[in-house]
């Protein structure tokens, strides 16, 4: 197979098409790919006809790590892993890769109420309905004239 570009030593057999994707690589080595950032937290928002869906990725989360609030028209998820309560059964890592984090994420919402927000998760998806509100036609009133 025929490559092209600078081949990046640091990530292995990664070749560069561009500087675009050498400056991408420079930029994630100094700002750091962290799972706390939310380019990790990836989230679809979907319309329907009645309603409007967030669908997020959380894999290895338990229900009960994950927080959903809505104040002053913002919609805010949050999940973060519990540390073991025990940390005598903390096995000896030689290698980690898996990294206990937080993620938060937030969404201007519009005319809506905490109760009105529905969420389930299965599977490690989030999935977080909103339902559309119509809007309220200003009623017009007739003016007797005297």
């Amino acid at each position: 197979m025929l490559r092209t570009g600078r081949r990046n030593q640091n990530c292995g057999n990664r070749y560069y098409n561009d500087a675009f994707d050498l400056m991408d690589d420079m930029f994630n080595n100094f700002w750091g790919t962290g799972l706390e950032s939310t380019s990790n937290m990836r989230t679809d928002v979907i319309e329907e006809d009645n309603a409007y869906k967030l669908i997020t990725d959380l894999p290895g989360f338990d229900k009960s790590d994950i927080g959903i609030s809505l104040k002053e028209d913002i919609l805010t998820i949050t999940a973060s892993h519990k540390d073991a309560d025990n940390k005598e059964a903390e096995p000896k890592y030689i290698r980690r890769e898996r990294v206990k984090s937080s993620f938060e994420r937030s969404f201007r919402v519009e005319n809506v109420t905490a109760d009105d927000i529905s969420a389930a998760y299965e599977n490690g998806v989030l999935t977080v309905t909103i339902p559309k509100k119509q809007p309220v036609e200003p009623e017009t009133k007739k003016i007797a004239i005297a």
